[in-house]
């Protein structure tokens, strides 16, 4: 079995004869060439894996045969050695400087040159295996990344297609996942009794894993929902999923809340969410936080939850959001925090996805330069009858 390919180029035939020799017997395929123009003819040839070259050739001398063999990106990590008569480290500098892999001193020993071969070839080896892990790394990210994309295509399908109407509520959204895949899950349904489902959830780190939960967590609140009309029992059932199907360290918050149109009012349960801010129909200058008591979901099964009631009347509307939205740290230390959102949503404009972008645009000028480092999502609904 051959051990690899050596290309030898030297304008004395007793030397190429020398090597040859040495070479072949321990086991390396030998090119032969008289100067660097006859050594590319034979690299078009055969690549080798190794080139042993003397320094002072007619026609093409090893030093701009070395510039020419590693200035071409085909050739350029092909290991290469020159020889020279020159003695010294100013030469051996020298040749490095030139490109060179290593040097070898004219006179030289035979065994001299087949151990410094030797070496050659365990570095050639170690490249090579380098090579070969860096194009499987590569090809395992182009992977990732087209799963990536896949993945987050499915997750933008999960989500309702915004603008759009639900009964009579009318919502807009933005989703801003931090790692183009994330946590942060939103759903609003009609309900069997004529009334509307909401739900908007964060579900604990990034990425894939946070993006298979809060599909978990959709999927789980759209069967409480044909369960019951109640957010209260749909606290209890996501939460008893979650704890079920996720790690210990898992868990999601999350904001439930059920319209009964007829006597406008929501009941809604608040699972260590942030508060959504209602804005009464006339009284923009003055929204309200929806706050309650409750344990996030999944943590454990025995935990309770508070249900409680505001209206949601015709010309009403409410602001949802994950704490993505307003929990990063300026370089000042300061927060955007709950009462920043709050105090925005007093000026906002009377159309939906025109309130939905100046949150979001003052949000973001408020934390620059800093970005946005969590997934969030923002979810303006419009009681529209």
């Amino acid at each position: 079995m051959l051990k690899g390919v050596v290309l030898v180029v030297d304008d004395e035939a007793p030397i190429r004869d020398i090597l040859s020799f040495y070479l072949k017997r321990a086991g390396y395929q030998v090119l032969l060439a008289e100067n660097g123009h006859q050594a590319l003819e034979e690299m078009a040839k055969l690549s080798p894996d190794l080139i042993i070259s003397d320094l002072r050739m007619p026609v093409l001398a090893g030093d701009e045969f070395c510039r020419i063999v590693k200035a071409d990106p085909a050739t350029r990590d092909i290991y290469f050695v020159l020889v020279s008569a020159m003695d010294g480290s100013a030469s051996r500098i020298g040749g490095l400087n030139l490109g060179a892999d290593d040097m070898i001193a004219k006179p030289f020993h035979a065994q001299e040159v087949m151990a410094k071969v030797a070496s050659a070839f365990r570095i050639i080896g170690m490249q090579n295996e380098i090579k070969r892990q860096n194009q499987t790394l590569t090809h395992f990210q182009e992977r990732m990344r087209a799963e990536l994309t896949l993945a987050a295509k499915l997750q933008m399908g999960l989500l309702p297609e915004a603008p759009g109407v639900v009964s009579c509520i009318r919502y807009y959204h933005r989703y801003l996942p931090a790692d183009g895949i994330g946590g942060d899950i939103y759903s609003i349904l009609p309900t069997a009794d004529g009334g509307v489902a909401i739900m908007i959830a964060d579900v604990s780190g990034h990425g894939v894993t946070a993006a298979l939960i809060s599909a978990m967590v959709k999927t789980s609140f759209e069967n409480q929902v044909r369960l019951s009309g109640n957010p209260l029992l749909w606290a209890i059932g996501m939460n008893r999923d979650l704890v079920r199907s996720t790690l210990a360290e898992q868990f999601a918050t999350a904001f439930l809340a059920h319209l009964d149109p007829v006597t406008n009012q929501l009941r809604y349960v608040v699972a260590g969410h942030e508060p959504p801010f209602r804005i009464p129909r006339g009284c923009q200058g003055h929204p309200e936080a929806l706050v309650g008591k409750g344990f996030m979901l999944g943590i454990d099964e025995s935990l309770s939850f508070e249900a409680l009631t505001t209206p949601f009347e015709p010309g009403d509307r409410i602001v949802l959001y994950t704490d993505g939205l307003v929990e990063v740290e300026r370089e000042d230390r300061r927060f955007l925090g709950n009462d920043g959102l709050l105090a925005y949503c007093a000026e906002l404009p009377e159309d939906g996805e025109a309130a939905a972008a100046q949150l979001l645009e003052q949000a973001r000028a408020f934390h620059s330069p800093m970005p946005f480092v969590d997934d969030v999502t923002l979810v303006v609904m419009d009681r529209v009858m």
